[in-house]
């Protein structure tokens, strides 16, 4: 009888363990399904988040191109070209004219009747408040004509050039 009993109570052991498995497997399930949804609800939240940041980098987009925009509205193309003007001298005719908007900087070619009138250019930017640093990059004689080539920094101020216009 003692064979039976042990046997009898190893069965009872094996079944409590299956027991405590199966119930074990459950739980886990339920853990499992648990978790699936918070990665679901967590995976939602992520594409909500990636769609707020495209949002608020297309905005910031928009942002700087309309302070571009706003900034470009601010410069006086017209106070430039009548401080230009009033630089330039007679005899001196200009081919083209590039401004810098970051820096400002200027860069202007064109042609000279004479040496003196190139030089009245270039005491003419010297003198002007709108113009500093005036420099002359490159100058050539080509069939009677002074080619030339000259940078400087604009500065934009309010009475530029009026003061000169009358010169």
């Amino acid at each position: 009888m003692t064979i039976v009993r042990v046997l009898f109570g190893a069965a009872v052991i094996l079944a409590l363990v299956a027991v405590a498995m199966v119930w074990e497997s459950a739980s886990l399930r339920r853990d499992l399904s648990e978790m699936k949804q918070k990665l679901a609800a967590a995976e939602a939240q992520d594409k909500q988040v990636k769609f707020t940041l495209l949002e608020r980098e297309q905005l910031m987009k928009d942002l700087n191109a309309m302070s571009g925009l706003v900034e470009a509205r601010k410069f006086s193309w017209t106070l430039f070209f009548t401080s230009l003007e009033a630089a330039v001298p007679t005899g001196v005719a200009l081919k083209n004219v590039t401004l810098s908007p970051k820096d400002r900087t200027l860069s202007i070619e064109g042609m000279a009747q004479s040496p003196e009138a190139l030089r009245d250019l270039m005491v003419g930017l010297e003198k002007s408040t709108s113009f500093t640093k005036p420099l002359l990059k490159h100058q050539s004689l080509e069939k009677g004509t002074l080619s030339f080539n000259v940078v400087a920094v604009y500065h934009e101020y309010k009475n530029a050039g009026m003061a000169q216009v009358g010169r």
